[in-house]
């Protein structure tokens, strides 16, 4: 199955008694371009900082760019490795059971299940848009979680009084396809109708709604 690495594989063991076979994984990917450049500024304030309270090897004094090569290689791996904190938001999953489905799972405080019968069937809805933009930017409600990193498209569904939003690059269609035959595996009313409802995607265009 595409995306089932060690860590799916691991909550799926985990869950499986509870929530029954894993039928699809979804993928989400944002890489934060732009905040290399910030990173990279932030880790050459930092490479001075040093320069002026570091004291060089062979004194107790600070260093005062002694060495220019080894004041620029620190600095930029200094900005790297604070780019690459910004990775743990850059690359997220939603995973459909038998029974479910489950995202933020890496962490078992943030591990997030929604059994089918939290999840409203009629509320399941594809949107996207026609510039390419996020269509998590459009939707607007009272309560509303993310839980994807970005894309043209997103899954909406409500549970417990809130919506959620997946949004990713990839086509949904195969997704809706598992729910669907999840749903029907798990007998869950309105099934075929919440399959239905689901696609065609929404496009937006506007600030839209939910509700």
């Amino acid at each position: 199955m595409h995306g089932r690495n060690w860590l799916v594989r691991r909550v799926e063991r985990r869950l499986e008694p509870q929530l029954g076979r894993l039928r699809y994984v979804a993928a989400s990917r944002r890489i934060f371009w732009k905040m290399l450049v910030p990173c990279l500024v932030v880790g050459f304030v930092f490479g001075t900082i040093a320069e002026f309270i570091s004291p060089i090897r062979s004194t107790r004094e600070a260093g005062h760019f002694n060495d220019p090569l080894f004041f620029v290689l620190t600095s930029i791996l200094t900005g790297l490795v604070l780019w690459s904190m910004t990775f743990l938001g850059s690359f997220r999953k939603l995973l459909v059971f038998d029974g479910g489905m489950v995202a933020r799972y890496s962490q078992k405080h943030t591990l997030l299940v929604f059994p089918w019968a939290d999840i409203a069937p009629a509320s399941l809805k594809v949107v996207t848009t026609v510039d390419g933009t996020d269509p998590d930017r459009r939707l607007v409600a009272k309560q509303k979680v993310s839980l994807g990193a970005g894309g043209v498209n997103a899954l909406v569904f409500r549970a417990r009084e809130t919506f959620w939003v997946f949004a990713t690059n990839e086509d949904l269609e195969a997704m809706v396809g598992a729910v669907h035959t999840s749903l029907r595996h798990a007998g869950i009313p309105g099934a075929d109708l919440a399959a239905a409802g689901a696609l065609p995607a929404v496009v937006l265009t506007e600030r839209t709604a939910l509700g």
